[in-house]
């Protein structure tokens, strides 16, 4: 018996041995995003009712949409680096996520108060979970440490709007409010539109002549541009914005 024994393992050593023995899993390739960049990427939802993406253009980050798990895919550095936040509206399911990405972009390294930008009535939302977070903000200080922001850039401001329009401007980004969601314009090249589940047709918006541009909705015909988005999506790529 136990010859036997013997024979199989070195039968099994002698075929790992010429197969090249087992391999271990690839990790997976790390994204990378130049300065010049136009991306999208998903956020940490699987619901396709409430729609999320984070737009990086040009070094600049802004998060549209913050359901409830908005912030549980976003890599830390992007958080600790989010310019504003743009929610789709003040229903419970677009607005679960925010204190999500208040809380973990701050002790992710956010140096500044973090802008969110909405509807009407945005500016309470902001107020109140400010006040909620008040004595945690100050509790995580004394337990875990203060995050290189301080205790002041914990907290969200507040721009609300009323009509549709130019809600962010840096110069290069430009996001505008439009009838059925955000349209984001990077450099006068790049633009992608964002629209709400409840939003009327996609196709209604005429597409801009020379400008590279995706579309995001719920009814998206390509589901690579139907909410929940499921990878990166580029819109401009290193040679495409030089």
């Amino acid at each position: 018996m136990q010859s036997n024994h013997r024979l199989i393992a070195i039968l099994i050593v002698a075929c790992v041995t010429a197969c090249g023995g087992p391999r271990a899993a690839e990790a997976p390739a790390a994204l990378e995003i130049a300065p010049q960049d136009f991306v999208l990427l998903p956020c940490g939802v699987d619901s396709p009712d409430h729609p999320c993406a984070l737009a990086i253009a040009g070094g600049k980050r802004v998060l549209f949409g913050t359901p409830r798990g908005a912030a549980e895919g976003l890599r830390p550095e992007d958080l600790g680096q989010l310019d504003a936040v743009l929610v789709f509206s003040l229903r419970a399911g677009d607005l679960e996520g925010l204190d999500e990405v208040r809380n973990a972009s701050w002790r992710a390294g956010r140096e500044t108060p973090l802008l969110v930008i909405g509807p009407k009535g945005i500016d309470a939302v902001a107020t109140a979970l400010n006040a909620a977070f008040e004595q945690a903000d100050a509790l995580h200080i004394v337990e875990e440490g203060t995050p290189p922001g301080g205790y002041d850039a914990a907290v969200l401001t507040s721009r609300a709007y009323s009509d549709r329009g130019k809600v962010f401007d840096t110069g290069d980004v430009v996001v505008e409010s439009t009838r059925y969601g955000y349209r984001m314009t990077y450099d006068q090249r790049g633009m992608a539109h964002f629209y709400a589940c409840d939003a009327g047709p996609a196709n209604q918006e005429a597409r801009p002549g020379d400008v590279v541009w995706e579309r995001l909705s719920c009814r998206a015909a390509d589901p690579d541009h139907r909410w929940p988005l499921r990878a990166p999506l580029f819109i401009l790529k290193n040679q495409d914005a030089e």
